[in-house]
């Protein structure tokens, strides 16, 4: 196997940077989650990540930029678009607009819907890449469709191998949970996806309620129902495992080797970190049944619970 993973420096972004000018494909860190990440002004570069994900072509990908003004060339920003924009860019939210007509994104990344889900990452090394690049980016996460995302740049390696040029590796990500999705294309500001800014962030921004999506109807990436899943079979709120069940704790830990604790400290923040990579663990131990400890369905919360809801499914 050639060498795939390289260390975050100046000379390896420009590797990076290099890839994305000739339609090739790179790994690379975010604040969030790994992305897979390619130029969305390219058509084989788009058709690389569906084919190598194994990613249905219904389900959008986030299209990440380095300025404010960047975005706007691409998507339309109202009011509530920008002040959003203004507030938690650089950082983990995505914003669903519609799309400019004549904007050079490739149909395919957005699914061939109207609507565009754009994003800035906060990430220093993503910042860079996509300063230097110059273009949008398509990147969903660096995982195989369905499967656990990534944290690190070991995991993107696990999945992918040398089916991906280069992995800029910046060590474990800050969040290690996917980025919120804010359907900002009216009025009715509706949350598409859970993440750490969360609901009651959103409000205190806009001063509005933020409404639920309830269609069933793919509008943006993580809308599948069944997704971020380990080989596992999961049970969510479990106080009490089963003999048979390996146990993910939360708070309180029982005294069992059988235990992983995502935060013996209850904090929901350390626990979104360490959710994706605990997941991972698992499967690389080969177990079988898995329980959860209960989550607390607050703030970052209903994200954690969100994620395993679907992997549990």
């Amino acid at each position: 196997m050639k060498k795939t993973i390289y260390k975050a420096s100046s000379s390896n972004i420009k590797k990076a940077v290099d890839i994305l000018n000739r339609s090739g494909i790179v790994g690379f860190p975010t604040e969030t989650v790994y992305g897979l990440g390619g130029s969305a002004e390219s058509e084989s570069s788009i058709k690389k990540i569906y084919e190598i994900k194994n990613r249905p072509l219904h389900n959008p990908l986030i299209i990440h930029v380095a300025k404010l003004e960047q975005a706007k060339k691409i998507g339309i920003f109202n009011n509530i678009a920008k002040k959003l924009a203004e507030a938690f860019w650089p950082g983990p939210l995505t914003l669903l607009v519609e799309k400019k007509k004549n904007n050079r994104i490739v149909s395919a990344a957005t699914s061939n819907l109207e609507s565009m889900a754009i994003r800035i990452p906060s990430n220093p090394i993503a910042l860079e890449i996509l300063n230097i690049f110059g273009k949008p980016i398509a990147a969903p996460s660096a995982n195989l469709s369905g499967t656990v995302s990534s944290t690190n740049a070991m995991h993107v390696l696990n999945d992918f191998g040398d089916k991906i040029d280069l992995i800029i590796d910046n060590g474990d990500c800050e969040y290690g949970i996917e980025s919120t999705i804010i359907d900002v294309r009216s009025n009715k500001v509706k949350i598409l996806r859970e993440g750490s800014i969360t609901k009651e962030n959103i409000f205190d921004c806009l001063n509005q309620n933020i409404e639920d999506y309830n269609d069933s109807k793919i509008i943006s990436p993580g809308q599948l129902d069944k997704h971020y899943a380990p080989k596992a079979i999961i049970r969510m709120n479990i106080e009490e495992p089963e003999k048979d069940e390996f146990y993910i704790s939360f708070g309180y830990d029982l005294s069992s080797a059988q235990t992983i604790n995502l935060s013996k400290d209850s904090d929901l923040n350390e626990a979104a970190k360490k959710l994706y990579s605990t997941l991972r663990k698992i499967d690389d131990m080969g177990i079988k049944k898995v329980a959860v400890a209960p989550i607390p369905n607050i703030g970052i919360g209903r994200a954690i619970n969100d994620r395993l809801a679907r992997a549990s499914k």
